[in-house]
């Protein structure tokens, strides 16, 4: 019998892209899809790209109904539902696994939250956190930024090859990073032929979540200078990182940084560490599950740059909540997410 999925918020960004991947899903039936501003309509009359092959409609969110149609749920929604709607769900049905897309359960401030509800919540970075995602029941998704970033930082932490105290990030994310929403700084006429820094000086929403991870790597305190800008484009993350070596790597060379990431990733089937001559680019990883990394020695300034690209929407978001479920499920673990980058 094929495992049954709920998506909460399922005409959002986040929700169409969930919805699309897990049709090809071959061991799921979506079984409940939520949507309170156009409840009680056909989904393809939300996203006609849908027309005719997907017939299911828009439902208001029930929690009853939630708790004994579904099996797992994707909270693909706002932040501050999760930690309101999460306690109902899990009265009405306490062994419903969940999928949190939102902020709301990311931090250590939910833990007072956690155990106030008794709840067993995993950051859902699974080339991190894979052991404890496996025996979840909530997980919570990263962040697009944090993902494309700490995967691109957590092997040289983890060798302590660079100096967690002069890491600098800089960030490009296309315009589906803000969700679906109406704000003036996000239209056209805004956005086109434009580049621009946003969010500056340590005021993006992310910042928390990012050093909170690199605490649990190197179990100290790391404050990192984040400056995030917005791309015109629909979607995608290039991240650009730098960081001094440590007194001890000064003299590592290009082959070597490469081998470490290799080996650090050799299982990862979602991660490719590339080849010195090919850069990232955002076009090569677009709808898909990959983050494609490439770190560099500049020998002239004794630093490291790692450049690393991703789908926001997919490896940043509702693809990597798919690699999740699969794990919490104990499926093979690219499942539904086996594809490759699309160009032109």
């Amino acid at each position: 019998m094929k495992t049954k999925v709920g998506i909460i918020g399922a005409t959002g960004y986040t929700g169409v892209v969930l919805t699309r991947l897990l049709i090809n899903h071959p061991d799921i039936e979506i079984s409940y899809l939520s949507s309170e501003q156009h409840s009680n309509k056909n989904y393809f009359e939300v996203h006609p790209m849908f027309y005719d092959t997907f017939k299911e409609k828009c439902k208001p969110i029930d929690v009853g109904l939630i708790a004994q149609s579904c099996d797992v749920v994707f909270f693909a929604t706002p932040n501050g539902f999760s930690k309101d709607f999460l306690p109902k769900l899990l009265d009405k049905n306490n062994n419903i696994k969940v999928i949190d897309l939102s902020a709301d359960l990311r931090l250590e401030e939910t833990l007072s939250f956690n155990k106030k509800h008794k709840l067993n919540v995993v950051y859902g970075l699974p080339e991190l956190h894979r052991e404890e995602i496996k025996s979840a029941q909530i997980v919570s998704n990263p962040g697009c930024y944090p993902t494309s970033i700490l995967l691109a930082l957590a092997p040289v932490l983890k060798n302590n090859i660079i100096d967690p105290d002069s890491i600098i990030i800089d960030s490009k994310s296309g315009v589906s990073g803000a969700g679906r929403q109406i704000k003036q700084e996000l239209h056209f006429c805004e956005v086109n032929e434009s580049f621009s820094p946003y969010n500056l000086a340590g005021k993006h929403r992310h910042i928390p979540e990012i050093e909170n991870e690199l605490f649990k790597i190197l179990n100290k305190k790391i404050n990192v200078l984040f400056s995030p800008h917005l791309l015109p484009i629909n979607r995608g993350i290039l991240s650009t990182i730098y960081a001094n070596l440590t007194p001890d790597c000064n003299s590592l060379k290009q082959d070597e940084i490469h081998k470490i990431y290799s080996e650090f990733y050799k299982d990862e089937y979602f991660v490719k560490v590339l080849k010195e001559d090919v850069y990232p680019n955002i076009k090569n990883v677009r709808y898909t599950n990959f983050c494609h990394l490439l770190p560099l020695i500049d020998i002239r300034t004794k630093r490291l740059i790692v450049a690393s690209a991703i789908d926001n929407m997919v490896k940043g978001a509702s693809g990597q909540a798919i690699q999740n479920m699969n794990i919490v499920l104990s499926f093979n673990e690219n499942l539904g997410l086996d594809s490759l980058g699309q160009i032109p």
